[in-house]
């Protein structure tokens, strides 16, 4: 075989090496990230808008909390269950009528959870559900 046959089969080997060279760390960047998921919860007399919440496992969750109730104070608090052994969040108490933005990580074991307003947990409470993380790849 003559060098130059030589170097056209070496081409498409070439090739095949540098489109999985660029192909592999893009997706293990994409399966590392956290995903962001973003909630608009609203109280308002005595309730919660929703009584379950779900966000796919480790994600950044942003919560838009909009306390419509005057002169009452809410907050909205993440634990491990409705035993509140374990507090993965709790933010602020604010009273209303305010908005106010809550920001975290939600726990990488994919699970049910409890959420609520602390002064008024018997009445604001909820699941807070976390789902396996999807992968892109």
């Amino acid at each position: 075989m003559t060098s130059v046959n030589k170097k056209y089969l070496w081409a498409p080997l070439l090739m095949i090496v540098m489109l999985a060279a660029i192909a592999v760390p893009s997706c293990a960047a994409g399966a590392s990230s956290k995903e962001n998921v973003t909630i608009g919860l609203v109280a308002k007399d005595f309730a919660f808008n929703t009584s379950t919440i779900t966000v796919p496992a480790a994600s950044h969750v942003t919560v838009n909390f909009d306390n419509q109730d005057s002169n009452v104070r809410h907050n909205f608090a993440v634990y491990d269950s409705a035993a509140m052994n374990e507090t993965i969040f709790k933010g602020e108490l604010i009273s209303g009528p305010k908005t106010i933005v809550y920001t975290f990580d939600a726990p990488a074991m994919p699970g049910t959870y409890h959420f609520q307003c602390d002064p008024h947990a018997k009445m604001m409470k909820g699941q807070f559900i976390v789902t396996e993380k999807t992968v892109g790849c």
